[in-house]
């Protein structure tokens, strides 16, 4: 069976709107007989008079009061969702979901975000933010449009665009003996109690791969979950804490941050993305803020790093 064409049922609505050939070929910016030859060819393939037609009139047959009342509908549905189509390509609509990881939402995705809000302020902006292992879920499942993680650098389903390479630090309070140094060894730690993220964590993994060389640390005197759990033990003073540094609060916390050596222990932060798949208007435009706001910070702390050597 033959469908009807588009223009063909947007030609029978304007006659059945005005009652007029003559007005509705003006309004379609058609001539008359074009309009004629398209309003007969939806008769032909409906196999059904939908119009009668005279001299000095138009009217609806019973078949096509019928049938305009169902395709005026679905013309109307059909016009909204063009509609809300533009108005999302022209970023004046929509949402866009963020997966990150906890330390990175702090230092410069809210900043990003704010932008963002500033040039596109109807577009809504989800985050998840969860651990490495969860954001790399949130975006191979589709959850989220893109993440900011450093996992899923090796997976064969994800696009990952290194971002900065976060090195670990030693997190302390400023009144501590080791806060004064430029960098503290790991033997060093022997000498203060400090912690750790558990086995559990994939920074822990992280520290104990590039650690396999140096033989016998001195143990942790605990072990926790969650980075956040560490930093609150630094804050209270009851330990020395080994966090990436991105992880480290904003001033004025009482904490501060010193790198460490002996090995030098970094993880890459990442944009994940899934492969072969193309972001939409809204999350392009925002991965785009990101990737600048990235590239300028970098540019500044090589800048800072150069007048320091």
């Amino acid at each position: 069976m033959k469908t009807p064409s588009l223009p063909d049922l947007r030609a029978f609505v304007m006659v059945s709107k005005l009652e007029s050939f003559a007005a509705a070929a003006q309004a379609l910016h058609l001539s008359q007989p074009a309009l004629s030859r398209r309003v007969a060819g939806l008769e032909e393939v409906l196999g059904v008079r939908l119009l009668d037609r005279t001299t000095r009139s138009v009217a609806l047959t019973s078949a096509g009061r019928r049938f305009l009342a169902d395709i005026g509908q679905v013309l109307g549905d059909l016009d909204r969702s063009i509609m809300g189509l533009h108005d999302v390509a022209r970023l004046e609509a929509g949402d866009v979901t963020i997966g990150c990881i906890f330390s990175v939402v702090h230092h410069f995705l809210l900043e990003v975000i704010g932008t963002f809000r500033e040039q596109h302020p109807r577009v809504m902006v989800r985050l998840v933010e969860e651990s490495g292992d969860e954001v790399l879920a949130s975006v191979k499942s589709g959850q989220a449009d893109f993440a900011i993680s450093y996992t899923g650098m090796h997976d064969p389903d994800v696009e990952f665009t290194a971002l900065l390479k976060e090195p670990f630090v030693l997190a302390c309070r400023p009144e501590h003996p080791l806060a004064g140094r430029r960098t503290v060894r790991w033997e060093d730690l022997g000498d203060h109690p400090y912690a750790l993220v558990s086995h559990e964590s994939r920074i822990r993994f992280l520290i104990d791969q590039a650690l396999e060389r140096v033989g016998r640390l001195p143990r942790p005197v605990c072990e926790v979950r969650h980075v956040s759990t560490l930093i609150g033990m630094v804050e209270t003073g009851l330990a020395v804490a080994v966090v990436p540094q991105l992880t480290l609060p904003n001033a004025p916390a009482p904490v501060v941050g010193v790198r460490l050596e002996q090995p030098v222990i970094t993880r890459t932060v990442g944009m994940l993305r899934r492969r072969g798949r193309s972001l939409s208007p809204a999350a392009e435009a925002l991965a785009g803020i990101l990737l600048g706001a990235i590239r300028a910070r970098n540019k500044a702390l090589g800048r800072t790093r150069a007048r320091r050597s």
